[in-house]
């Protein structure tokens, strides 16, 4: 780590969830399929990164060596967003969200293994209320069971690549990350949708973006994710991955109200739904008072 966070970088961390909690409000709104969405968001993405660092002058070139690692995780990541987008198709983006919040629970186990240290039973603790929290989601909202389980496994793939990401942060420079996972994520795109295409023969995917999807995608691929992910690289050398995944859930809070007022009653859930949601917000609160004894 750099140095200790400050305040503001707190206050910077959850402007960037608000952010990212419109992010499935977008998915929903376009047309276009989960296939489409990403390969169009990471295709703006990669070319408004570009674009900044022209204008900055910055230089973005590194080896090889380096730079297939940062490739390979834009491909984890890419996936990630189908399943994110996918889930809330098939289901609700309340559901979405909230199945992303068991990544502070996956961070908890697979952080100390990577990062090589001692297991939190701290985060474990807080990983576990976010378990339960689950548990009221499934069991009041067993209708949508394929958008939780493909929720799931997106959050299993976010966990894998801000692990890593706080691993580059230590080493690059955000903008290099962050433009190099993107390039890595639209390359990946491209052996993703022939694969699933034809694994789903029976599925209609929509591709090409028509009327306001063009403005939707736009927003998502450059408001939504270049600002989003170069800043929270920035954060990763201060904050640890836990931190910025625990604080990533509350996401969903934020996007669910947003989601509430903008698709009205078909964002209605249940009372469980809502009891397991006010325990992964309780797990956010309760972080930064269990961290300090």
């Amino acid at each position: 780590m750099d140095s200790k966070p400050l305040p503001k970088d707190y206050l910077k961390l959850h402007f960037i969830v608000i952010i990212l909690g419109f992010t499935a409000i977008l998915g929903r709104l376009t047309e276009v399929s989960s296939l489409g969405v990403v390969f169009y968001r990471t295709l703006l993405a990669a070319s408004g990164m570009w674009i900044v660092a022209q204008f900055q002058k910055k230089n973005l070139k590194v080896s090889w060596k380096e730079a297939l690692p940062l490739l390979g995780v834009g491909a984890i990541m890419s996936f990630h967003w189908i399943c994110f987008f996918g889930s809330a198709r098939a289901s609700t983006v309340a559901v979405s969200l909230v199945t992303f919040s068991t990544t502070s629970f996956f961070t908890s186990i697979i952080e100390p293994i990577v990062r090589k240290t001692k297991i939190s039973w701290v985060e474990v603790f807080l990983g576990i209320l976010v378990v339960l929290g689950m548990y009221f989601v499934f069991t009041f909202e067993g209708k949508y069971i394929v958008g939780i389980l493909i929720g799931l496994v997106g959050a299993l793939l976010a966990t894998i690549f801000s692990v890593i990401n706080a691993q580059f942060a230590q080493k690059y420079d955000a903008q290099i990350v962050t433009f190099y996972e993107m390039v890595g994520a639209f390359g990946a795109t491209w052996i993703y949708i022939p694969i699933i295409i034809f694994a789903l023969p029976n599925e209609h995917f929509q591709l090409t973006p028509t009327h306001y999807d063009w403005l939707w995608v736009g927003i998502l691929g450059l408001v939504c994710t270049v600002y989003p992910y170069i800043e929270m690289m920035h954060l990763l050398k201060k904050i640890s991955a836990f931190t910025l995944n625990l604080s990533i859930n509350m996401e969903p809070i934020y996007g669910i109200i947003m989601a509430y007022f903008i698709f009205g009653e078909s964002e209605k859930m249940t009372s469980g739904f809502y009891i397991g949601g006010a325990l992964i917000l309780l797990s956010v609160v309760l972080h930064p008072f269990l961290k300090k004894k």
